[in-house]
């Protein structure tokens, strides 16, 4: 979380006149991530985040998207998953815009990031993620995946500058990864970008997801894979946090051996979507360096999928 809006504190005060929420005594923009500017602020009674989301710099979240984000995350709580709460106005609104922009505010998770993940770490994101994956089969609502292996080739030739080895070497891999992409695995909806810095830990259990505003409709063994490749590969893949990961899942929602078989792929495509994802970000001029995240590491994730096939694991 970024934060690309400056805001001083009398302006800043300007947020809150139609909420509920007292008189503003401390606030600091987030300075981590890269989608959306953010602010931590406290008031008398509340301890609060301002999320402003910044489309035109990021070209990441599309405002129509927003009410998915907004209703799911609304559902997921009344299913009593642990996501913050979005907050209402005073005119019942939990989507309000500022300068044009759009924003919303949200409690603040009374956790703590996992520094040095661990097996337990692991274990406990599979269950929340299985958790995830079963409670919002309830949900009508769908949303397509906007970095799926259908944009792919969009963004290479319209966003993002190759040389001709790089270029050929990614064309190579999408070729491969569509024709063997499966067509009917479980799916529903995903989160789509749970990393380590998305989840909130209290006394060794999960208090917090943040950060749904990726979450579309896809195979959940792709998000699984996400989380494999976030949580459990450093310099290398760790074996023992990955098989305590889908254990921990496993516990919730049992996964099928045809998503398994698939896994390695999974763990390629979604590398390759991580690493196009950065890629786009490094050469976005809109973005400060200081927030963009090295597209290397997930090339070199990919090469290793490439190398390795983990179902051998299983």
């Amino acid at each position: 979380m970024a934060y690309y809006t400056k805001i001083n504190k009398s302006e800043f005060k300007k947020y809150l006149v139609n909420y509920s929420l007292g008189n503003l005594f401390y606030f600091k923009g987030i300075d981590e991530g890269i989608e959306n500017t953010n602010y931590f602020f406290k008031t008398k009674s509340n301890k609060c985040v301002l999320t402003i989301y910044e489309n035109k710099i990021t070209e990441r979240i599309k405002g129509k998207n927003l009410s998915f984000f907004i209703d799911l995350i609304n559902f997921l709580r009344k299913e009593k998953f642990p996501c913050p709460k979005i907050l209402y106005n005073n005119d019942n609104k939990q989507l309000n815009s500022y300068k044009n922009k759009q924003f919303t505010i949200i409690d603040f998770v009374k956790g703590k990031l996992a520094k040095k993940i661990n097996s337990q770490h692991c274990y406990k994101l599979g269950k929340i993620l299985a958790t995830l994956h079963k409670k919002s089969l309830k949900f009508k609502k769908k949303k397509r995946n906007d970095f799926s292996l259908n944009e792919w080739d969009k963004l290479i030739k319209k966003k993002i500058k190759l040389s001709k080895n790089e270029s050929l070497f990614l064309k190579k891999e999408i070729k491969y990864i569509k024709k063997n992409w499966p067509k009917n695995l479980p799916s529903g909806i995903i989160h789509g970008d749970l990393f380590p810095d998305n989840v909130f830990f209290k006394k060794n259990k999960i208090v917090g997801i943040i950060d749904l505003s990726n979450a579309c409709n896809d195979f959940f063994c792709y998000d699984l894979s996400i989380c494999i490749n976030s949580w459990c590969y450093k310099s290398k893949l760790s074996v023992d946090k990955m098989k305590n990961l889908i254990k921990g899942y496993n516990s919730i929602r049992k996964i099928k051996n045809k998503e398994i078989t698939h896994l390695n792929l999974f763990l390629r495509a979604s590398s390759l979507r991580f690493y196009l994802s950065r890629l786009m970000d490094s050469q976005n001029k809109k973005i400060p360096q200081k927030y963009k995240k090295n597209p290397k590491e997930y090339l070199n994730k990919l090469k290793y999928f490439q190398s390795n096939n983990l179902t051998n694991y299983f």
